[in-house]
């Protein structure tokens, strides 16, 4: 059977058309064609449990399902009832639409923040972050649940919506973008949820890759049945303007990696490897090499001390160092001067233990000296 012709999909579209019915009947016509494979697309992921019941729980009532369809088209509202079974003749409580608009309204600027901060410092991202997202996330659900389950007319009869929607144009606009973004967009927005929390994980912040994949599932789901049923505009208004944040953030943070300019040794040009800017490296024992230590004869430390190879170039290499707003292992430069400060990153709890329980305050710290102690041979090598 079809899925245009299940019981379900047509009993729904019959209450649908019946809501609409002050509209011109032509109109009411192109609009139940255009909302058609919705309700089938619906039915279908439903299966054999497609019913009235099940496509009222999945869309709300056919009523509330025609009201957004109403707004979304500009068309006037319907004629309000009169008598004792009129049910929005009683006198409705504002706190709840009230509440789940600027529960949105301050939680989609909110969620571009705290991406584009996570975008910015992926690499040394503190956990109160995440908590931070948690619970404009929680915020976020709570404001979702009061327009879910009052409707999103009370919401728009708000005198704060009907003034922003008045001087601003914005649902013609929104319902635009909405158009835009699907359906590619909403694989894109998915895409980048995925990278960060990817990203995130390979810095110690897995817990921040299942969050992720939940917010893609997320926009996935709810992207494409925003622009019929706005009620689900409370998960993709805020996902989509976190993932907008992170884009910038992660080029932001790939634009200053790309134009940072060291802090060059006048001998840089002179040993560089190809590029003739002190990027050489060392190794021993096939591992990488930052940092030398030289003793003398009598087992003591050197410091201050610059090497250079058997033609005379000086052996410069990177210089690494804190970067002190993000607490991270940056390059300084490159020199031949040795030996350099340890660089030390980690995260520290409240009582500013390194690594300790709930860990989640960067931070990096350069330690002068030398971390061990060396035994000097006696025997001069290649001798008997």
């Amino acid at each position: 059977m079809s899925s245009h012709t299940r019981p379900a999909v047509r009993a729904y579209l019959a209450r649908v058309r019946t809501a609409l019915s002050d509209l011109p009947p032509d109109e009411v016509d192109e609009i139940v064609e255009d909302v058609r494979p919705h309700l089938a697309e619906i039915a279908d992921g439903l299966g054999e449990d497609a019913t009235l019941a099940a496509m009222t729980a999945e869309l709300g009532s056919p009523e509330d399902y025609a009201a957004e369809v109403r707004a979304a088209g500009d068309y006037p509202p319907p004629p309000r009832p009169s008598g004792d079974g009129d049910r929005t003749a009683a006198p409705v409580s504002g706190l709840a639409p009230r509440a789940a608009f600027w529960g949105l309204a301050l939680g989609v600027p909110v969620a571009a923040l705290l991406g584009l901060a996570l975008g910015l410092t992926h690499e040394a991202a503190p956990r109160a972050l995440f908590a931070y997202l948690v619970l404009v996330g929680v915020g976020i659900g709570l404001a979702a649940l009061a327009a879910s389950t009052r409707g999103t007319d009370q919401i728009r009869d708000l005198p704060e919506v009907r003034w922003l929607a008045a001087r601003s144009g914005l649902p013609a606009r929104l319902w635009t973008l909405l158009g835009v973004l699907s359906p590619l967009g909403w694989w894109l927005a998915a895409a980048v949820l995925a990278l960060l929390g990817v990203l995130l994980a390979a810095d110690d912040g897995w817990p921040a890759l299942p969050l992720m994949i939940g917010l893609a599932a997320l926009v996935l789901w709810a992207g494409p049945r925003s622009r019929t049923d706005h009620r689900k505009l409370w998960a993709t208004l805020p996902v989509t303007a976190f993932v907008t944040g992170t884009a910038v953030g992660l080029a932001g943070a790939l634009l200053g990696s790309a134009v940072e300019t060291p802090h060059a040794s006048p001998h840089d040009n002179v040993y560089g490897g190809a590029t003739g800017e002190g990027t050489g490296e060392l190794f021993h024992d096939g591992e990488r090499l930052d940092n030398l230590y030289v003793f003398d004869a009598e087992g003591n430390p050197l410091t201050d001390v610059y090497l250079y190879t058997e033609d005379g170039r000086p052996l410069s290499i990177p210089r690494y160092g804190c970067d002190e707003h993000t607490s991270a292992r940056i390059r300084t430069g490159a020199d031949n001067l040795f030996p350099r400060p340890r660089v030390e990153t980690g995260a520290v709890d409240d009582h500013g233990t390194l690594g300790g329980y709930n860990a989640h305050r960067p931070v990096c710290a350069e330690r002068e000296g030398v971390p061990f102690t060396v035994a000097v041979p006696t025997e001069t090598p290649g001798g008997n």
